[in-house]
């Protein structure tokens, strides 16, 4: 197996560098790679969120718990929770 550093170094010495660069509508490049980083001026969603969330225990103290912990609401994926 290579090392990262040889692995590395033969990406490298394959690689060529881009001639060219174009812009183009966003219709007509599928299949395209970005030349440059592209950045939303909009931020969506309008907070950090996950698409899943919930409870994490330990094993060991499942069996001895004895505490519910009710679900205080439902919060879909994009939604922003109400005040609590």
């Amino acid at each position: 197996m290579l090392s990262y550093e040889e692995a590395l170094d033969h990406l490298l010495a394959a690689a060529t560098p881009v001639a060219e660069t174009r812009r183009l509508p966003l219709a007509a490049v599928r299949g395209r790679f970005l030349a440059e980083a592209l950045v939303s001026g909009v931020t969506v969603p309008p907070l950090d969120n996950s698409a899943m969330d919930g409870y994490a225990v330990r094993c060991a103290d499942v069996p001895r718990a004895g505490v519910v912990l009710p679900v205080s609401q439902r919060i879909p994926a994009g939604s922003v929770g109400a005040p609590r």
